[in-house]
């Protein structure tokens, strides 16, 4: 019975998983894309951010979409800036001291995309990263902004495929 049971429940988990790498690359109407350089427009990012993410978010786009990366004219184009880079208290103890804090980080971005005026977009995505707050945000932040660059990659790229 087990073995049955294998033979049915395999191929519906690697044809799920191929449906969902198809949706991805799928929905992108684009076969090369191209970045400018993020704006550094929030007072307190961190000298060099916005070079720093706009290198992070190039090599996602390739890791993780069909895209190739082009310098000039690409089917789609990304631009964005950096408008906020705060860090604010999350949690209270007893004490009115902060048990940790929370590092956010906001883009501003354009997609243009030149072969579907319909897919393009301006948009702002957020996302923060927790620390405990007996830590220095120095001491952690080239740890919080992987994180943070990660789901705003992901944010940026959810928001290509799916056209809303």
């Amino acid at each position: 019975m087990k073995t049955l049971f294998a033979f049915f429940l395999i191929p519906i988990l690697l044809y799920s998983c191929d449906i969902e790498y198809g949706m991805l690359d799928g929905s992108i109407d684009a076969e090369t894309f191209s970045v400018e350089l993020f704006e550094e427009q929030a007072a307190n990012a961190p000298v060099g951010y916005g070079a720093t993410y706009t290198d992070f978010f190039k090599d996602y786009m390739i890791s993780r979409t069909k895209l190739d990366l082009k310098s000039k004219n690409a089917d789609i184009e990304v631009s964005g800036r950096i408008t906020y880079f705060n860090t604010t208290p999350v949690s209270v103890q007893s004490d009115e001291l902060a048990a940790l804090n929370r590092l956010i980080v906001t883009l501003s971005v354009t997609v243009i995309n030149n072969k579907n005026e319909d897919q393009s977009f301006e948009a702002n995505f957020t996302q923060q990263s927790d620390f405990d707050a007996n830590l220095d945000l120095t001491a952690v932040q080239s740890e919080l902004l992987d994180d943070i660059n990660g789901k705003l990659s992901q944010d940026i790229i959810n928001r290509l495929t799916s056209n809303w």
